[in-house]
């Protein structure tokens, strides 16, 4: 046995020389968690240095052979001073618990949460040989993965429960290490220990003094669901059971998955988390335990509890009053008996279930919409994927370069969106954006609209242009042009204004009808192009004013009919040639003159008049010949560009895959009951009936 009148629990600082000595401790340690050890201590000196003291490492030595626990001096404290001693409080800490004081908006791309993990302990100078991961699953990298107004430690602990990782700490007398795990061979096993009920004597050996188990109702099955836009058609459904009853299930949505086989393994650790505890046990010791180890446990009449069992949770309480040689302040007697020596309380699970933590850090949500400036690569104006996504920075990111490499891609809230029909307008690189949140998820950013500041100003004044309505676009690369549609909604002063830069192309498969309140203009500046297939009717109620300025072709491919109310009347400058193949025929109801060269010949009632300098008959020569008919024909029509129509939209999820996927459940299929043609939405299997 020790000798009750020496101090066996000692706190070592290696790096301050101090006369310290331990009066009592209270610690407790919690997998997943950092430990908090409070030092009760006295010195011969009340002037230690409390600012040389904090921060430094140290030793809590109580178990045998100098077992104990190592971390920093994470705070210090001077208490009441007597006539010769100065009671000081010290709590010592692992170098995680820093992490709680540093809060950070970050991205981390295309890591897995190990990596991300130790990225952020080196930020704080914990270095790989500091912590270990002992890991059995292989985890997929995270595309996208936010911590987002949440402290590292927060951050860290949140990781390892969405993932189901543990942590626990291992120390020796100059450190301290972070172990990662996620099955029981990480834990270490630790020297077997007899039960004895606890009797109120002292017994020869240290013992466990108490051990109690409880069973408590727990879930037993889980199902995680998610959507992949990617597979719209696909039942993204996971679930995991266990053999135990009655029957309760826990479902989630989202699931936070795109892969059924990591939905299945989410799904499991999940269950697993749920029944964690659902056999716990209890005890006191006066032995040395550390939390995240197994205790081997022996001696106890229910043969079946002597096994290993893994610490969740140790509450150590040390105390040695022979360290004071004189009352520094009163100390009041424990309620329980406890005035010297060293005990415990734990908590702990049957080795062979699967330790998974509680989720006690949830994911911080992004309440509300926040605003973000689109990126892309240096001299690209717009950038973006096959579905029309962009990438941002948002404001809270220091990291962020700016570039493509800045955000996952965004997806794009449209106001119509169809299979091949619908609205698209890309937001540009540099545009400032309203980014929302599904359900608040950080990790999931979606665009909801575009937005103006004081550098991207509006098209038009504002106030002056209130009632305009108006899309307008510039043209990329470089700029310089635009297409817009606009609509004037002033009083009196109503319009419809359409400007395209290049081209317009219409194409209307069935009829147009236009009608004008008052005046048309059309101005041409080069060539305009018409083929009417069919024919042409046009009425005009007044005057019609043609003015061709060069020459006029009109080819008539059979008749041509002209039809004047009163008169027509014909001037040429030069030469009128009229040209029949077969005959010419002109009827005048009462006249026909045909005048030249100061002869003439005039057909009236009266008579024939023939007049001329000298009339000859059959007296030989020859008729005068025309220039002769030589229209050109019109040039190649060009046509307007066509596109082909969408496709009908289709439910997300095909009915006979509905129907397949509900059977499936009803028989406990462990097995995805939907097939590679279902994906396409072509399943060829009929309907259970």
């Amino acid at each position: 046995m020790l000798d009750a009148n020496q101090a066996h629990i000692t706190l070592a600082i290696p790096a301050v020389e101090n006369d310290l000595q331990v009066l009592s401790f209270e610690g407790r340690e919690t997998l997943n968690k950092p430990y908090r050890f409070e030092i009760e201590l006295v010195s011969q000196s009340a002037e230690l240095d409390l600012d040389a003291l904090i921060n430094q490492t140290a030793y809590l030595a109580f178990g045998p052979s100098g077992k104990g626990v190592h971390g920093v001096v994470y705070a210090i404290e001077q208490g009441d001073s007597g006539k010769r001693l100065t009671r000081y409080r010290i709590s010592l800490r692992p170098q995680l618990a820093y992490l709680a004081h540093r809060y950070n908006q970050r991205i981390f791309q295309h890591l897995t949460v190990p990596q991300i993990i130790g990225q952020i302990l080196e930020d704080h100078g914990i270095q790989s040989d500091a912590y270990q991961f002992q890991l059995g699953y292989i985890y997929p990298e995270r595309d996208y993965c936010v911590q987002y107004d949440e402290s590292d430690l927060h951050f860290i602990q949140r990781l390892c429960e969405e993932e189901g990782i543990s942590f626990h700490f291992q120390h020796s007398e100059d450190s301290h290490r972070l172990v990662f795990g996620d099955d029981a061979s990480v834990f270490p096993k630790l020297d077997p220990l007899n039960y004895q009920q606890d009797s109120g004597l002292s017994a020869d050996n240290e013992v466990v003094r108490a051990f109690g188990v409880r069973l408590e109702t727990r879930s037993t099955q889980a199902t995680w669901r998610d959507y992949d836009f990617e597979q719209p058609k696909l039942q993204m459904e996971a679930d995991y059971r266990s053999e135990f009853t009655p029957a309760l299930e826990v479902y989630d949505y989202p699931g936070r998955f795109t892969d059924r086989t990591r939905g299945k393994h989410l799904a499991k650790r999940s269950l697993e988390r749920l029944r964690s505890d659902y056999e716990l046990a209890k005890g006191q010791s006066d032995a040395y335990l550390i939390c995240g180890h197994f205790l081997a446990l022996a001696g106890h009449p229910r043969k079946q509890w002597n096994d290993l069992w893994l610490l969740g949770e140790v509450i150590h309480e040390g105390k040695q009053p022979q360290v004071l040689e004189e009352s520094v302040t009163s100390n009041a007697k424990a309620s329980d008996g406890f005035q010297q020596g060293y005990r415990n309380r734990f908590t702990a699970t049957p080795w062979d279930i699967p330790y998974r933590p509680a989720l006690e850090h949830p994911k911080p949500k992004v309440l509300g919409s926040q605003t973000a400036v689109v990126t892309g690569p240096a001299g690209e104006e717009i950038h973006c994927d096959q579905y029309g996504r962009v990438k941002v920075q948002f404001h809270w990111d220091r990291e962020g370069l700016g570039n493509d490499t800045t955000s996952c891609w965004l997806r794009v809230a449209s106001n119509w969106a169809g299979d091949a029909y619908g609205g698209v307008a890309i937001p540009r690189v540099g545009m400032e954006v309203l980014v929302t949140f599904l359900e608040g998820d950080p990790d999931q950013p979606l665009i909801t609209g575009c937005l103006y500041h004081a550098e991207h100003v509006v098209p038009y004044d504002l106030p002056a242009n209130k009632t305009r309505s108006l899309f307008k676009t510039l043209s990329s690369p470089g700029g310089g042009g635009y297409n817009e549609f606009r609509i004037e909604d002033r009083k009196g002063a109503e319009q419809i204004y359409i400007h395209a830069q290049r081209d317009w192309d219409e194409n209307i498969e069935n009829n147009q009808k236009i009608r004008v309140g008052n005046e048309r203009h059309d101005t041409v500046e080069a060539t305009t192009h018409t083929e009417l297939r069919a024919e042409e009717h046009r009425t005009t109620d007044l005057d019609r004013k043609v003015e061709l300025r060069s020459n006029d072709h009109l080819t008539v491919g059979t008749t041509q009919h002209v039809k004047v109310g009163t008169g027509l009347f014909i001037e040429a400058g030069n030469e009128i040639h009229y040209n029949a193949g077969s005959k010419v025929v002109i009827d005048a109801g009462m006249e026909l003159t045909a005048a030249g060269g100061g002869s003439f010949l005039k057909l009236d009632p009266s008579g024939v008049t023939l007049s001329g300098a000298n009339i000859k008959m059959n007296s030989g020569g020859a008729p005068g010949s025309g220039a002769g008919a030589k229209p050109i024909l019109p040039g190649e029509i060009k046509p307007a560009d066509a596109d082909k129509a969408g496709q009908k939209t289709q439910l997300a999820l095909a009915s006979t895959q509905l129907l397949i996927a509900r059977k499936a459940r009803e028989v406990a299929a462990t097995f995805c009951p939907i097939c590679e043609a279902c994906r396409a939405g072509a399943c060829a299997l009929p309907p259970p009936i």
